[in-house]
């Protein structure tokens, strides 16, 4: 009896071995070189309560990732129509943060006749089991109460100007962040300014772990869409994309790319505001003390303000739907309708009348924030991309009035 015992023992433990070594997440290089940084790096502002919270953090990931291995594989054996789903003509919005994106995501996701969006707790535990078994037991209900920034008061004014709670629509970005430790957005939680060249250099990984990264964030797509139903537009935003933009181009052939441009001063200043407010609130660091952090934030914007030009310029005007910043929050609906005939999909009455609304809320919104009104020079070339985007997207709407 005791034999049988260790047997199922060691049977247990070689299944568990077994499915965290098939599930595609975590990217271990990046993962090793995070506890590196925490036990090696000698950046003076983060001190040993912060690193023992980081440790914390990451232990807690390892101890899950058996769990959430094994509930991954079971996915293929229980749910395995989930492959069978297509995603048609998915969306992806692709900007500058601080740019209305969060806004436009949610406000098409909101038609969920037509459109599907993945929440936060769905990205941070990415299988169909775990999930059914969230919404029986009532867990995903008690998870819209949960902040996604914490309870303290630099939380509160983070919330503000990023609204997240755990069952709510959010980036793409939070599975490579949470999942794979490989996104810019994981230098909040582990504000190292020498680990950013570790987090963001998707375009220079090897091409096995790149389609391994995007075959594992399709299927977490499809399987979300099996949830729902089927038959429904896929909305994604991923502001930190942009070095995966190419691949996604050829694995999403007939996707919609929307992007939305604001001018340098604006995004940038709300930007570093929303961004120490966001390391904070993960790592509790004052990242103010950090004297790299702020050069190490704006060459990454550059980069990605280039990368987006780029990107954008190449695509047919069939893929693509440009946005100002000011045109689409000033005219909510006639906006969100050039989404609609872009893909041909009809507005309902009810949707029509939701977007009206929305129109007069925006117009009477205050920002309840303040941010700086710094000069970012470096950006002239985007503010120019972003003066003929902002002529564009007028032109497109008087058109669209005259319909």
């Amino acid at each position: 009896m005791l034999l049988g015992i260790y047997f199922t023992i060691a049977c247990a433990f070689i299944i568990i071995i077994l499915a965290v070594l098939l599930t595609p997440f975590p990217h271990w290089p990046t993962y090793y070189t995070i506890w590196k940084h925490i036990f090696f790096d000698p950046e003076p502002s983060i001190k040993f309560r912060h690193r023992k919270r980081q440790v914390f953090y990451l232990l807690n990931y390892a101890l899950k990732l058996p769990f959430v291995s094994l509930c991954w594989c079971l996915d293929e054996i229980l749910f395995s129509q989930y492959r069978e789903m297509k995603l048609s003509t998915p969306i992806f919005i692709v900007a500058q943060p601080r740019s209305a994106t969060t806004f436009l995501h949610r406000t098409l996701a909101s038609d969920e006749k037509k459109f599907f969006s993945i929440c936060l707790l769905e990205w941070r535990y990415p299988s169909i089991l775990i999930q059914k078994f969230f919404q029986a037991t009532g867990y995903l209900e008690k998870m819209s109460k949960v902040n996604y920034w914490g309870n303290n008061n630099e939380a509160k004014l983070t919330e503000k100007m990023h609204y997240s709670y755990l069952n709510d629509y959010e980036d793409d970005g939070f599975l490579y962040e949470e999942c794979f430790f490989h996104q810019f957005y994981v230098i909040n939680r582990f504000p190292y300014p020498k680990l950013v060249d570790k987090l963001n250099n998707f375009q220079e990984l090897p091409n096995k772990t790149k389609e391994k990264m995007l075959k594992a964030h399709y299927q977490v797509i499809q399987k979300i869409l099996y949830l729902r139903g089927g038959n429904l537009v896929y909305v994604s935003k991923d502001n930190e994309c942009l070095q995966r933009s190419e691949l996604m181009k050829k694995l999403y052939p007939d996707a919609l790319f929307i992007t939305i441009t604001r001018e340098s001063e604006k995004f940038m200043n709300s930007y570093i505001t929303l961004i120490h407010q966001s390391a904070y609130s993960k790592s509790r660091v004052d990242v103010n003390n950090i004297s790299e952090w702020i050069s190490m934030q704006r060459k990454v914007r550059v980069e990605a303000a280039s990368q987006t030009i780029n990107f954008f310029e190449s695509l047919s005007e069939e893929q693509k739907l440009c946005f100002s910043f000011n045109s689409l929050t000033e005219n909510i609906k006639d906006s969100i309708e050039l989404v609609y005939r872009k893909l041909n999909i009809d507005l309902t009455e009810a949707q029509s009348e939701y977007l009206k609304n929305l129109d007069t809320k925006q117009n009477l919104r205050d920002s309840a924030y303040k941010t700086g009104s710094d000069k970012f020079e470096e950006f002239a070339f985007f503010d120019k991309f972003a003066t003929k985007i902002a002529r564009n997207h007028k032109t497109l709407l008087e058109k669209s009035k005259r319909i």
